[in-house]
């Protein structure tokens, strides 16, 4: 079974099998771009405070506004790291 949280963004919550912004061990940063909020791991998602401001951004973009996909996904994921907590 795959470990979401290692296939997710942190900021958007975009999640695909292939996508390993964190590494297999979730611990160094690949510098990935995500495809769909083009947060750069390791960078955009250091910490917890640069999380709460680049999701601040995301939400209030004109490509999360344009469609509620996107805000499902966001919900979807923040949803799964309360129930892993």
């Amino acid at each position: 079974m795959l470990n979401r949280k290692l296939h997710s963004c942190k900021i958007c919550g975009y999640y695909d099998e292939d996508f390993l912004p964190w590494g297999l061990d979730g611990e160094f940063p690949l510098y990935e771009i995500c495809p769909c909020c083009e947060a750069e791991s390791g960078y955009e998602d250091f910490t917890l405070e640069s999380i709460i401001h680049n999701r601040n951004k995301w939400i209030e973009s004109p490509k999360f506004k344009s469609d509620k996909k996107y805000r499902e996904q966001l919900v979807n994921y923040l949803e799964y790291l309360k129930q892993i907590k």
